[in-house]
């Protein structure tokens, strides 16, 4: 593609439609959430059913348009990136990317998963790639895809096909398809987006956690020998990789679709399927043969305000109502963090929760959620702190933990063993055949003083 006087002007005039279209939807999310505030201090402390249903669809039309708001605003950003990697293409009229050094980088990257995969990466193995042989296995797997059959592989495939090669079955997918599937999978999960996210070689990684504060080293002078400190208890935090899996199947017809890209079709679907299921373990997962849910630990004995911490638990502030959600709480919640955690700290909670809190006042009349920045990219916060929609916590009701505040990069990591696998099916289900995709995923907390959770209770 050649950038020409006419593709400029394109280009600028879908930049500009995009920005009028998030510009208009923000000006009616502004109006409705003017409109929603309005009935909400003319009702009072005494609100009756009609009125109430009346603020409830204000509420859910408000958090409705600021959601498309937030999409619509990532499709401008996404059209940018489009924009800057056509100009980056060769011949594009741009800056020329340099093709050959990313060939380089992915024969890198597969190599080093190939040798996770037969159990070969280890200190001082040479994990150098091939790029003609990575060039190769990448045209030769969309043709594994679309075969009938392995014995309908010519040999000169099925060679190329031996550098990704599983030892427990299937081939490891190309570096371009593992990276939509992951990409995908980041858009489903949202706790991956905030936590911290290790791949890892083997099967397991420990982490060492730290049971007690390190003792105060103090002041000495230049000749004074410093005194002893207190050793800090030591912990071993450990987090497996467990298998998942996604099947998604596929007619014959479509695999003999020349015009279908069989391998990004497949390739999103699983990476859609397998954010949602690991998205769900995430926080209610019983961390057998799964990761370990952030919502799954027993509760603090009693109240952190003294600064005490309790490992294995995690704090649950009440919300104040048996079945409903307070101002205060949210106080108490924000408060009860730890200063240091407070500078990366995001409230997680339900969309049609979202909708409730935006109702809640203080005590001196001031609403608690407050609709983000959209000239500065800033999302929409409580009490200055950042929202994040998150389908997988629970609804609010009786005991519910249904809004969690923290620094999740500190309290949650998540292991990625490195290489997803392959393995094609034409026989079990015809006329279909099906993809058998296979990865392993972990994730537990490591700092239980990093977040805390609201109960819903008095």
């Amino acid at each position: 593609m050649t950038i020409t006087a006419q593709t400029a002007e394109q280009i600028t005039a879908d930049i500009k439609r995009f920005g009028d279209d998030v510009k208009a939807l923000n000006d009616n999310t502004q109006r409705a959430l003017a409109e929603m505030r309005s009935e909400i201090d003319a009702a009072g402390k005494k609100v009756d059913p009609i009125v109430a249903e009346k603020i409830d669809k204000f509420a859910a039309e408000v958090e409705t348009k600021h959601l498309a708001l937030e999409k619509g605003l990532k499709a401008v950003n996404e059209n940018i990136e489009q924009i800057d990697a056509t100009l980056k293409r060769p011949g594009a009229g741009g800056w020329a990317g340099d093709e050959a050094a990313q060939a380089a980088k992915d024969a890198f990257a597969f190599h080093k998963t190939s040798l996770v995969a037969n159990g070969k990466l280890t200190v001082g193995a040479d994990i150098s790639g091939d790029a003609d042989a990575y060039k190769a296995y990448c045209d030769a797997f969309p043709q594994y895809m679309r075969a009938r059959g392995d014995n309908a592989l010519k040999a000169p495939v099925m060679g190329a096909l031996q550098t990704g090669s599983d030892p427990d079955g299937g081939y490891l997918v190309p570096v371009t398809y593992s990276t939509r599937t992951i990409k995908r999978v980041y858009e489903t999960s949202n706790l991956r987006a905030l936590a911290s996210v290790e791949s890892i070689g083997g099967k397991e990684i420990s982490f060492p956690r730290d049971e007690g504060e390190f003792g105060f080293g103090g002041w000495v002078g230049e000749t004074t020998a410093p005194s002893e400190t207190t050793t800090s208890q030591l912990g071993e935090s450990k987090i497996f990789a467990h298998e998942m899996f996604v099947e998604p199947r596929v007619t014959q017809s479509m695999i003999e679709d020349a015009g279908l890209d069989i391998e990004a079709w497949v390739a999103n679907k699983v990476g859609e399927k397998m954010g949602r299921i690991e998205a769900t373990a995430f926080f209610t997962g019983t961390g057998v043969n799964q990761p370990r849910g952030l919502l799954t630990y027993a509760a603090w004995a009693t109240s952190g305000d003294d600064g005490h911490l309790e490992n294995g638990k995690i704090e649950q502030i009440v919300s104040g109502g048996a079945t409903t959600l307070t101002a205060d709480a949210f106080y108490n919640v924000a408060f009860g963090l730890k200063d240091a955690y407070t500078l990366n700290a995001n409230w997680l909670m339900k969309r049609i929760t979202v909708r409730d809190v935006m109702k809640l006042k203080d005590g001196q009349g001031n609403y608690l959620w407050q609709m983000g920045d959209i000239k500065s990219g800033q999302p929409a916060t409580i009490l200055t702190f950042p929202v994040v929609r998150c389908e997988d916590m629970p609804t609010i009701a009786a005991s519910s933990l249904s809004v969690a505040f923290g620094d999740f990069k500190a309290a949650y990591t998540i292991v990625d063993r490195l290489g997803i696998t392959l393995l094609r099916d034409n026989l079990t289900a015809k006329p279909y055949v099906k993809f058998y995709n296979r990865r392993r995923v972990g994730g537990d907390v490591v700092n239980f003083e990093a977040v805390k959770l609201m109960k819903t209770s008095t």
